[in-house]
């Protein structure tokens, strides 16, 4: 039977239209769906409609117009306010769909967005059934080679990425050989690199070692591996030399490589490795036995009260960063919706706080703050008035609802009372674990 036009759902980035290329090279044809303010101007080179996020009937009717019975989700796409998108009958006939999309991380999210197309008749398909030559070869993709400390640093993010697929955070981490540098967040790859070479340049990265440093990106543990494959381009390679690392590796086979020539040929150009690591060369990394033993249950500091969603958001950014603690990677986490949404990494807690705005789908107009930060104790937000008002006053600026001390804290100690009264003129919430007894606020 014949397999009628690939319909391709494009969001932002190249990779949509070199999927296109690719279908059109094998002699089939295509027809894209671009989501308006994501795709590129280039699809219009190709059979196309243009829909807003939320025109879900003009999406499934565009490409059933066209024939298309097996689709392509790609490219990059942020989460948007429900409440601002344009809606038509069709999204109305996805709300339940569309509701869940509020909670979780984004392979949570991805997953319920492919069962939906699914049930809608189409066969959601993957890369590497439509463009396999996109996918990362196994070995050195350039002329420059890792060096023996450079594969240390490998191991070490690698290790630490896959004990932290079960909070289906970012894709990629930095590190060298003897610290975690830094995490990719919700806010990605580029950003996290930007964020690197932003505290290099203002100073607060003055004892950040990234000589040597190895940006790792592979896919999480069980992720649904039909969307949001780990990507890397030319754009990568000039953020990573940006920052003054030693190269880049993704897991071969499981990731994209956007413009390969150009980006192989830049990365030579500027001194970088480009390698693929085989699946049978990734170390193990399931989550440390300890991360069990974090606490679940919390109790209140101060006057403001926490909403159970915030409570379950706090276990989850314990056990995270018990995670972490493991690695050595980490001492405080941002959590939304359930759903780990940074981590300090060795940048530390200004500086993933700052320019942070929470966004999860719209759950900010319902609520006026959402999310917590985790850390690990008291003194991980300040040691004096001063230093604890300045993150208190970024925790309320990003938007988050309050703050969650993960190791037991005396509630009648001075830095416990000086960061309670703080909060409560903040209007934001502290918590620490329930003590053995169950005794304070609920």
């Amino acid at each position: 039977m014949e397999q009628g036009p690939l319909g391709i759902l494009a969001c932002a980035g190249s990779l949509p239209t070199e999927i296109a290329e690719a279908a059109l090279s094998a002699g089939r044809k295509v027809h894209i769906v671009g989501i308006e303010g994501f795709a590129e101007p280039e699809i219009a080179a190709y059979s196309h409609k243009v829909v807003n996020i939320g025109q879900v009937g003009g999406m499934l009717s565009s490409l059933r117009q066209a024939g298309c019975r097996q689709l392509i989700i790609a490219g990059a796409l942020r989460r948007p306010n429900l409440l601002k998108v344009r809606v038509d009958h069709g999204f109305f006939r996805a709300i339940r769909t569309a509701l869940s999309l509020t909670r979780g991380g984004d392979d949570s999210v991805l997953r319920r967005v492919v069962r939906f197309f699914e049930r809608e008749g189409f066969e959601v398909v993957g890369v590497d059934q439509v463009a396999p030559h996109l996918l990362a070869a196994a070995g050195t993709l350039g002329r420059i080679e890792p060096s023996p400390a450079s594969a240390r640093a490998i191991s070490r993010a690698a290790a630490l990425l896959r004990s932290l697929g079960a909070f289906d955070v970012g894709q990629g981490a930095v590190a060298t050989e003897e610290r975690i540098i830094a995490i990719e967040g919700v806010r990605g790859t580029d950003e996290m690199l930007a964020q690197i070479q932003a505290a290099q340049s203002d100073g607060r990265g003055g004892a950040l070692p990234t000589t040597g440093a190895v940006l790792v990106k592979m896919p999480k543990p069980g992720q649904e591996m039909r969307v949001d494959l780990p990507a890397i381009g030319p754009r990568t390679i000039e953020r990573a030399h940006a920052c003054g690392l030693a190269g880049i590796v993704v897991a071969a086979g499981r990731a994209l490589v956007i413009e390969r020539e150009r980006m192989i040929a830049m990365a030579d150009e500027l001194g970088l490795f480009v390698a693929g690591m085989d699946a049978e060369a990734e170390p193990g990394g399931a989550a440390p036995i300890s991360a069990s033993k974090a606490p679940d249950v919390f109790r209140l500091l101060g006057r403001v009260r926490a909403a159970a969603s915030e409570r379950e958001d706090a276990a989850i950014g314990a056990r995270a960063l018990a995670v972490l603690a493991a690695h050595g990677a980490g001492r405080a986490v941002v959590v939304v919706g359930e759903h780990v949404q940074g981590v300090d990494g060795a940048l530390g807690i200004r500086r993933m706080l700052s320019g942070r705005r929470t966004s999860h789908w719209g759950l900010r107009a319902f609520k006026r703050r959402i999310g917590v930060l985790v850390v690990a104790g008291i003194e991980d937000v300040g040691r004096d008035t001063e230093s604890i008002d300045a993150i208190l006053a970024l925790v309320a600026r990003a938007g988050l609802a309050g703050i969650v001390i993960a190791d037991q804290a005396d509630a009648e100690a001075p830095l416990a009372k000086l960061l309670t009264s703080a909060a409560d003129r903040y209007r934001l919430f502290v918590m620490v674990p329930d003590a053995p007894n169950g005794g304070g606020k609920a």
